[in-house]
């Protein structure tokens, strides 16, 4: 177990890093308002090993934390969801798109983390796959509040953060926005090249992820709260980006989303009538010239795996 750390970068936010896995890891953010709120709450046992001894440097406890704040809908951003709950009955609000994956946990794994290994030709790893989701995922939640764009979350003492509909990563990634002190909290709304060297980000709806990146990039925002290590070419890994930083890493993004289409297209123009693997193959090799990605054995990207070209490929079916 990694000792729990804590980041306070704003009088009333502090950013608590787990880590979970083989090396993963998920940034969650401690909101202090009135109403005492956490944005994230990282995987099934993240509360206990890492929640827990953050609040108790900042004097407070687990049954203290009223509000559950969910930028998404995936395991290692809601995993700990039900633990908060039964430690401190505290609600849990997400969007409207992603409530399903918080509340049927099937549903989540067959609908994003199956695909990965039928795509790849390896249907054989399902079970498996399946089961080290378990270890994870934790329990089923009840969403309390189903966010929609817009919205105005007011915690009291000032902090009021508008819900961003900002879809890409899955139909209801939101991003929370502290106008008033251009702070964003983003979950995985802008992944870069993804939290592993030699990766690539998991964007599933490519189109969406690009719009929500420019509709970020045209906001003033001084502080961007990031929900992992995320690097870029010119980045080394990093969770929170100040001043001139957010533009500049917003638009290598943008730069890494179009690469990867980019590479996609051309793969299937040169290879008309061609099926996803060999397309997705040959894709692989034209992003390896421009970006540092490590192989599967199946001639994929490692991290990130196929899901960062599938989502390309269906725009052009």
């Amino acid at each position: 177990m990694q000792p729990h750390n804590e980041f306070r970068f704003h009088p009333q936010v502090v950013q608590i890093g787990c880590y979970w896995g083989e090396g993963a890891h998920t940034e969650l953010y401690l909101l202090e308002g009135d109403t005492l709120a956490i944005v994230d709450t990282g995987v099934h046992d993240t509360p206990t090993r890492y929640i827990a001894p953050a609040l108790e440097s900042c004097g407070r406890t687990l049954g203290d934390v009223d509000l559950i704040l969910s930028t998404h809908g995936h395991y290692d951003h809601t995993g700990g969801n039900a633990e908060m709950v039964a430690a401190s009955g505290a609600q849990l609000w997400i969007h409207e798109a992603d409530a399903r994956f918080a509340e049927e946990l099937d549903y989540q794994f067959d609908t994003y983390f199956a695909n990965r290994h039928v795509l790849a030709g390896r249907p054989d790893r399902l079970e498996a796959a399946r089961a080290a989701f378990k270890v994870n995922v934790g329990q089923p939640t009840k969403v309390d509040r189903k966010l929609v764009d817009g919205e105005v979350v007011d915690l009291g003492k000032g902090i009021r953060l508008r819900v961003l509909h900002t879809p890409g990563h899955t139909p209801g990634s939101i991003c929370y926005a502290w106008e008033s002190e251009g702070l964003v909290l983003s979950g995985d709304a802008a992944m870069g090249l993804s939290t592993q060297p030699g990766g690539l980000p998991l964007i599933y709806y490519p189109a969406d992820y690009k719009r929500s990146l420019q509709r970020l990039q045209e906001l003033d925002i001084a502080v961007l709260g990031l929900g992992h290590h995320y690097r870029t070419l010119a980045m080394p890994p990093d969770s929170v980006h100040f001043g001139e930083l957010v533009k500049t890493y917003l638009g290598a993004c943008q730069e890494i989303a179009d690469l990867i289409e980019d590479a996609l297209r051309r793969s299937a123009t040169a290879r008309p009538g061609a099926g996803f693997l060999e397309v997705a193959r040959n894709a692989t090799d034209l992003v390896a010239q421009r970006l540092p990605i490590i192989k599967s054995a199946e001639g994929l990207p490692l991290y990130g795996n196929v899901e960062a070209f599938y989502g390309c490929w269906q725009l052009l079916r």
